[in-house]
């Protein structure tokens, strides 16, 4: 059983590396290193959405959503002003209001 582990952590890690050592040696096509840079967004988009749109399991579309409504704040200060931290907590500061309200 310790073995498997540890083939498996060997693999994953010699994956990895392997990906991080040889980019520092071959020339990427130009459209790879710019696909690359649109990964985080990708991935955090993903993480984000769904929680979103579908908080209890079903599509939810209406002002009710709150996660949505708070969303849509973070997104509108994080776009107006690009502080990060201005962002999350004015979409932290809604969610607190609507679940006060209602």
């Amino acid at each position: 059983m310790l073995g498997i582990i540890a083939g498996m952590a060997l693999v994953t890690y010699l994956t990895r590396i392997s990906f991080l050592v040889l980019v520092g040696k071959i020339n990427l096509p130009g459209f790879l290193p710019r696909g690359l840079k649109f990964i985080p967004i990708g991935i955090l988009t993903a993480f984000v959405v769904p929680g979103l749109l579908v908080p209890e399991g079903h599509m939810s579309l209406s002002w009710s959503n709150h996660y949505l409504v708070a969303g849509l704040v973070s997104a509108l200060a994080a776009s107006r002003w690009k502080n990060v931290f201005l962002a999350m907590g004015s979409g932290m500061a809604a969610m607190v209001l609507l679940r006060l309200a209602g």
